[in-house]
Parts: C-alpha cells; sequence; structure tokens
C-alpha cells in the first residue's frame, strides 16, 4: 500500500492562530478561559485545550468572570456586546479570513443591497455572518434555490469560507442570470473562500487520479472536512473521514492499493501522524515476513533507545582512539547502556505526551510501563559495571551522572522557585531538555573514560572534542523538537522552537553547526586530535544535509525521521573509527 500524504495538510493560518492565541494565554495565567462553543471544529485538540484549562460553554450566561474566547469562526456583534456588557475581557481568535466576510457583508447591508450567503445554514460561521448582514439575507446551498430568490436593485453574493470552489463558481453564475438586469455595480460578487480551504480542495482533485482511496482526518462537524470528503467521492474514490486513527476500516483499506491521506484546516500535526502510522502498520501486514521482521528490528531499536545507545557507543570508541589512541570497548559499552536507558527513563515520565506526539514509542511504553522500568534500571547498572571495568573513578563519576540525570525528572517539594516560576523540577525549565543532554552526552563519551588518568582532564584537547560532541549534540537535539511544535505547545512542553520561535532556531541550528564544523578544522590543522576527529565532521554535514529538510515540513516525521537524525552519531562514529585506525 502506498500512502500519499498532501503537502498542505494540518491547521491551516486561521486554526494555528488562534490555537496559539489560547495557548499564549494559558501560558501569561490568564484564567479561568471559556470559549463560546468549540474554539475549532477537532475534538481531540478541544480536550486537549480543556485538560490546560479552556473550558467550551454554549451560551454567555454560562459565565460570570475571566476571559472569552471568541471562536475561529466568530461571533455575531449582539453576542460580543452582551460580552463587554458583563465586562468579560475578550480575546478574539476569529479567523481573519471569515473577519473579512463580516466587515463585507456589514458594508454592503449599510447600503441597502440584499445580502446572499453560500453556506450551511445552521453552521456556526454562518450565524456569525447573519448577525452582520441583518434581515436582508437568503442563506443558499444550492443554484435550485436561485430562482427562488427576491427581486432586488443591489445584490451582493459571498460565502462560507469552507464552501468548495466549484460550488461557488455555479452558483455565481446562476445568480448572474437570475439578476441580468443588474449592473456590475448593483451586483457584486466577491470570493471569500478561505486560500488554505481552496488549495486543499485542488489538492484531492490533483491527487484522485494517483489513488484508489483517500482517508481524510478531522472532526466530523468540521465543514471544510467534509467537502474534502465530497470532493473526493465526486472524484469516483472511495473516502474515509476519520477523527482518529481507531475509526479506520482495516480490512477494507488493505484492499486498496494507494492511499491519498489528507486533513481539514482544524487538524493537527500529531493526528495525522497517527492516522498515518496506523495506515503504515496496515501496509506491512501486506509485505513478506523477512521484510516485516527486518522492519520490526530496526522499529524496535529505535523504540527502546538502542539506535541512539549505538550512536553514542560508537562516538565513544572515537574519543578512545582521537585522546588514547586506543578505542575503549568498556568505555563505549557503559556509554550504550547509559545513554539507552536515561532516554527510556525520561520518555517513562511522560508516556501520555509521548502517546501523543509519537504513537508507536508512545503506544509501547503505556502498555509495558512497568517492564520497562525495570529493564532501564538493568541497563543503567549494566552500565555501571562497564564503568567499574574502565576504573573505578569512571564508576564515581558514572554514578554520580546518572543520579543527577534521574534528578532531572524528579518533582521537589512546592518551594519558592514554584510558586513564582512554576518550575518544581528541572525538566520545567524551558529549553533545558536540550541543553541537559547535550552536556550528559559530551561527559558519558568524553570525561567518563578519563576518569583516574591524572592529569588528562586538563588538557585542551579534551575540552574541544567535549565541545564538538556538545555542539553535535545539541544540534541534534534542536532539530528533533521541530518534529511536532503543534503538539509540543498543547501539552506545555517549553521546547527551543517555541521559546524563541521556528525561525530563529532553524538559524540556531545552522549557525551550532557552523561552529562546530569551525572548531573541528582549525584543531584538525593543529593536529591536536588525529584524523578520528574527521568523523564528527561527516555526522555534522549529515545533520546540515538533514536539518534543512525537517526544520520545513514537519507533517509526518515519526521513528523514521528519528532513525534519519540519529544516523548522524552511526556515521560520526563509523566514519571516526575507520579514518582513525588506518
Amino acid at each position: 500500500m502506498r500512502i500519499i500524504v498532501a503537502q498542505s495538510a494540518g491547521f491551516c493560518m486561521g486554526v494555528r492562530r488562534a490555537v496559539n492565541q489560547v495557548l499564549s494565554a494559558v501560558e501569561a495565567g490568564e484564567g479561568p478561559l471559556w470559549t463560546l462553543g468549540s474554539l475549532i471544529h477537532n475534538p481531540q485538540v478541544v480536550e486537549l485545550l480543556c485538560a490546560r484549562g479552556v473550558i467550551p460553554v454554549k451560551s454567555v450566561e454560562q459565565i460570570d468572570k475571566g476571559m472569552v474566547v471568541i471562536p475561529t469562526h466568530g461571533v455575531s456583534p449582539k453576542i460580543r456586546a452582551e460580552l463587554e456588557l458583563k465586562g468579560l475581557k475578550i480575546l478574539d481568535a476569529t479567523c481573519p479570513r471569515v473577519a473579512r466576510v463580516h466587515r463585507i457583508v456589514e458594508q454592503y447591508a449599510d447600503k441597502g443591497y440584499l445580502i446572499l450567503i453560500l453556506g450551511d445554514p445552521g453552521h456556526s460561521e454562518v450565524e456569525g455572518i447573519l448577525g452582520f448582514s441583518g434581515e436582508n439575507t437568503v442563506v443558499l446551498q444550492t443554484t435550485d434555490q436561485v430562482l427562488s430568490l427576491p427581486s432586488a436593485n443591489q445584490v451582493l453574493l459571498v460565502a462560507q469560507t469552507t464552501q468548495s470552489g466549484s460550488r461557488f463558481e455555479e452558483l455565481a453564475k446562476a445568480v448572474q442570470e437570475r439578476y441580468a438586469h443588474l449592473s456590475m455595480e448593483q451586483l457584486k460578487i466577491i470570493n471569500t473562500l478561505c486560500d488554505s480551504t481552496e488549495q486543499r480542495q485542488k489538492e484531492v482533485r490533483a491527487l484522485a487520479p494517483k489513488v484508489s482511496a483517500f482517508v481524510i482526518v478531522g472532526g466530523k462537524e468540521s465543514a471544510n472536512t467534509r467537502r474534502l470528503k465530497e470532493i473526493a467521492e465526486a472524484e469516483g474514490k472511495l473516502a474515509y473521514l476519520v477523527e482518529t486513527e481507531k475509526e479506520l476500516e482495516g480490512e477494507r483499506l488493505k484492499q486498496v492499493s494507494s492511499i491519498g491521506l489528507t486533513a481539514g484546516a482544524s487538524s493537527p500535526n500529531w493526528l495525522i501522524r497517527r492516522v498515518y502510522e496506523e495506515l503504515r502498520k496496515m501496509s506491512l501486514e501486506q509485505r513478506s515476513f523477512a521484510s516485516r521482521v527486518l522492519f520490526k528490528l530496526v522499529r524496535g531499536g529505535a523504540i527502546l533507545n538502542f539506535y541512539l545507545g549505538l550512536g553514542g557507543a560508537l562516538l565513544c570508541a572515537v574519543s578512545g582512539i582521537a585522546l588514547q589512541g586506543a578505542i575503549n570497548f568498556f568505555a563505549s559499552f557503559s556509554a550504550f547502556f547509559y545513554l539507552s536507558s536515561i532516554h527510556n527513563f525520561n520518555l517513562l515520565a511522560n508516556p501520555g505526551i509521548l502517546n501523543l506526539i509519537e504513537p508507536a514509542r508512545g503506544g509501547f511504553f503505556l502498555r509495558y510501563r512497568k517492564p520497562l522500568l525495570y529493564f532501564s534500571l538493568l541497563g543503567i547498572i549494566l552500565g555501571g559495571l562497564f564503568s567499574y571495568l574502565v576504573s573505578p573513578w569512571a564508576f564515581i563519576f558514572y554514578a554520580g551522572l546518572c543520579g543527577l540525570s534521574l534528578l532531572y525528572q524528579v518533582r521537589f517539594r512546592k518551594s519558592a522557585s514554584e510558586r513564582f516560576f512554576g518550575i518544581s523540577r528541572l525538566s520545567d525549565i524551558p529549553g533545558s531538555k536540550d541543553l541537559f543532554s547535550a552536556l550528559a552526552w559530551a561527559i558519558v563519551i568524553v570525561l567518563v573514560p578519563l576518569s583516574g588518568k591524572v592529569g588528562m582532564h586538563f588538557e585542551p584537547r579534551v575540552w574541544i572534542l567535549f565541545s564538538l560532541i556538545f555542539l553535535l549534540v545539541l544540534a541534534r537535539s534542536l532539530l528533533q523538537d521541530f518534529r511536532d511544535i503543534q503538539a509540543d505547545r498543547m501539552v506545555g512542553k517549553e521546547t527551543i522552537p517555541i521559546l524563541f520561535g521556528v525561525r530563529l532556531s532553524r538559524g540556531l541550528i545552522h549557525l551550532i553547526i557552523f561552529i562546530a564544523v569551525l572548531i573541528l578544522l582549525f584543531n584538525f590543522r593543529a593536529g591536536d586530535l588525529g584524523k578520528a576527529v574527521l568523523g564528527i565532521l561527516a555526522g555534522l554535514v549529515w545533520l546540515w544535509i538533514w536539518a534543512w529538510f525537517f526544520t520545513q515540513r514537519t507533517m509526518v516525521q515519526g521513528l523514521r525521521a528519528e532513525l534519519i537524525i540519529d544516523t548522524n552519531f552511526i556515521i560520526a562514529g563509523l566514519a571516526g573509527i575507520i579514518l582513525g585506525r588506518f
């Protein structure tokens, strides 16, 4: 089964803007927060926002205090006046495209125009538009209704922003025929369809000849999502509208050779990814036995962070060659067990959040949380045994590092820092994950193996290599943060891209890689670290190449993306060993 993902699937501009506005209000401590109806037409997102304290209500009467969020589809002036009368703070998250329709109909209604709206009667957006257009308004759904329209000297036609472009064109033609006697000044036809909606619809039509069926992700109450299904069916294709991956009809979809995956404007990337992962799982079942076994082995290695640990072990081998002239196998095994186990512990601290962002790994960690806890603890102990074989001092250093790493997720007693800064554990510090992770990697790869070597920790070349490993891991960690910024912010994770913005963080990744390359090349010419260090250059180049892709497109980036990014450690390690030994 081939899966083609539409380029524009995911939040549209208006929905992204609204969600970001609300999350900013949550983070600023504005509360209580209420939305008049659902902020957007996606029950999964609304449920997550509820967990963050954003509660949907049906009427103004239910709100006594706090801040009220006007949803993306807008509200009528009457409702806004009621909110102002109650003295409530208002956060207007109306989509700018919808607000434009409000301004247009209000302007022409004041001039006495008959307002015609192509839309779904009773839909929240249409109800909001009606509040601005007045009584001289007719909501239309089909061209058949045009014949019964009243006579008028001035007519305006607009559309609900999520309507079909072809339907609007048909209706516009029928309205022009009905009011053929009116001049261009008297008959105004303004296309108020959302660009994003039109783009999604065009993509469905363009994908139709290439696929056997469509899976459309989105809320069943979402007009634009339903429209995508209608268009797919009009193109003669099977179309399945699902809100979550659990609604996929496995047996029917397994018979399909190719699937087009798209989504409504209110569907977040993480939800599309969950559906994508489930479709990939179905696709795997159609492959040969050998392919399935290989896939599961690789997948298992990625889920349990063995692949990451292997990369760390290879880098530790490079460190041994560069600093001591030989591979320290005990130190490499110690690094492998420490890195894979500590990463598992960090994931076990929040398996629910992980399940949202990475369903393949999150589901596994939720099902086997207790066995994985013991398994990771065993890994820490094995790492300690190998560190002891390096030297007793290395074991002490290793034990201290493990203690600090495990403290990262431990919640401390309520203190002044929690009351004033909202920090109750080290992991609550914004952006700390990337910095602490890079620091831990550099320590276990460079410093732990040197424990007991008198004076070596003070050599400049040791700290040069330490800096290179730190920068390599930091760039990788920042790149991983781009995998789902939406979901991270939704659950309250404060990564560096969320703190500083996508553009600045993207530039930061390239700057870190550039600085690392400069340090590496300068010190290679000086001859301090030998040829083995050039392996790290290969890893940096790999990371730099993929950074251009993964910081631009973040739609479907599951374990496959993680494996691609983390391959930089494997490349750096293998290249360094080969160059250092030959």
